[in-house]
């Protein structure tokens, strides 16, 4: 299961105070400097609406410097990103941080832009630059920015010292409707390329510290934790509780949050939070609960909200434990032991294993099949070997010969799975032959595939998500 997350749109506000035509660059940076007040530096809140096109959406922000926190509604779909500078990850429903697949360079140009960030103090010590273009007889004056990892653009900066117009590349953007608020003005309108793209209805000075977003606080009574797969079970099925009610967790790398049945909801009396479009095999529409804190033998995950998933009833399991618990800890699957390893996140840097790249907050890795380049979904919850998704294998028919046709069950409903054999898969330090290997029809994968727990459960498989890398051990 994996939810769908798009590429976000930024904002932030910048003001100013009239002034006569300054002479030089310092005495231009200056004046906006003073003309804004600390925008790079002050911590706020603000509601917006954001125009795409037809479609009109509210997000609600909170921002300091070029540090933004975005939180948008589309219908029933809710996304979270953290900007950071030149980087950027997407939240999970816990707010847990991922890397998000890598951004334009336009993006954090903007953001920069708009954070005003190119004013603060060390800005051209730490590799960017400002500099003032030719002017033509405008009152108006022109400063070319640019930052490492940024693409260059141009702010077209009123005699009143305010922002008026930013270039990024072909796209214009366009600051007004200046508005106060303490000690800073803010653009309450931002065109884009001449049509409504911004809208600020709210805008509030926050005196609390900014709090980046951070992975659910795993507590450990004792660490290593241990816990052994439930018997028969063909995937990482380990006990554990909640508000004392003895439970079976899937340990499941292939979804994006944390999931549990409708009847383990109704059984704790758990009330709707809202909703939520889950994605598989099919897609339907949810309801998302509160839950108490989960029990895995010494270590608590506490209270967190869940995706409640109609489509569990009847499996060996009642919670899935998806990347909100993966990235709170560092997590080992040992297959050829039968056993989940949990322990605390390390600090400490990692330069071992295979780096992941995260698409809709679940890991993919780079592999070979044969000759064939593919970037696979590493899906522990998946009972396959490797599992393709229906475009890349009808990109790619002779990839394997179909000799056997099953019927298979999955998140969002049943489908049919063609399976064969293929003669070599390479997985970084991995070469295996003569691999078992499938297609599921209708299949939402991403990526192009994924590697399921037929071929994960050979190895010692660690989930390192805190320096973005999994690896795998032989056992």
């Amino acid at each position: 299961m994996r939810f769908a997350v798009a590429t976000l749109a930024l904002l932030f506000a910048l003001t100013a105070s009239p002034s006569a035509r300054p002479s030089s660059l310092g005495a231009l940076l200056e004046r906006m400097r003073r003309a804004a007040g600390p925008i790079w530096s002050t911590h706020f809140e603000a509601v917006v609406d954001i125009s795409d096109g037809a479609i009109l959406t509210r997000a609600r922000i909170d921002a300091r410097g070029d540090r933004l926190i975005l939180h948008r509604c589309l219908n029933d779909l809710c996304l979270g990103r953290y900007y950071h500078g030149s980087y950027a990850d997407d939240l999970t429903l816990n707010g847990a941080p991922l890397p998000a697949p890598q951004l334009t360079s336009s993006e954090p140009a903007l953001l920069l832009a708009l954070s005003h960030a190119f004013l603060r103090p060390g800005f051209r010590k730490a590799g960017g630059t400002v500099a003032v273009l030719p002017t033509t007889g405008s009152a108006s004056q022109t400063l070319q920015i640019a930052a490492p990892g940024t693409a260059p653009f141009t702010a077209r900066i009123g005699a009143d010292a305010l922002i008026r117009r930013v270039e990024i590349g072909s796209i214009r953007y366009d600051f007004s409707a200046y508005r106060r608020v303490g000690t800073i003005r803010v653009p309450t309108r931002i065109d884009r390329s001449g049509k409504p793209y911004l809208a600020f209805h709210r805008v509030r000075i926050e005196s609390a510290p900014f709090v980046a977003p951070h992975p659910i606080s795993l507590a450990f009574a004792a660490a290593p934790v241990v816990l052994p797969w439930r018997p028969r079970a063909k995937t990482p099925i380990v006990a554990c509780s909640i508000a004392g009610q003895p439970l079976r967790c899937l340990i499941d790398s292939g979804n994006s949050g944390l999931s549990m049945t409708l009847t383990l909801a109704e059984r704790l009396h758990l009330q709707p939070t809202g909703t939520f479009e889950v994605q598989g095999i099919g897609d339907y529409l949810t309801e998302l609960v509160t839950a108490p804190p989960l029990q895995l033998g010494a270590a608590t995950l506490p209270k967190a909200t869940y995706v409640v998933l109609s489509d569990l009833e009847g499996t060996r399991y009642d919670v899935i434990l998806g990347s909100d618990f993966l990235a709170a800890a560092r997590v080992t699957i040992d297959g050829p032991q039968r056993r989940v390893i949990v322990r605390p996140r390390n600090t400490a840097e990692s330069a071992n294993g295979i780096p992941v790249r995260f698409l809709a907050l679940v890991p993919t890795v780079r592999a070979t099949l044969a000759t064939t380049p593919a970037r696979l979904l590493v899906d522990t919850g998946d009972e396959s070997t490797i599992n393709l998704g229906t475009a890349f294998f009808h990109a790619h028919p002779t990839l394997f010969r179909v000799i056997e046709n099953r019927s298979v069950r999955g998140v969002g409903g049943s489908s049919i799975e063609h399976l064969g054999r293929i003669a070599s898969i390479t997985l970084g330090p991995l070469h295996l032959t003569n691999v078992n290997i499938g297609s599921t029809e209708r299949l939402h994968t991403a990526g192009d595939g994924h590697i399921g727990s037929g071929l994960l459960a050979r190895f010692v498989v660690t989930f390192d998500y805190e320096h973005g890398r999994i690896e795998f051990a032989q056992p």
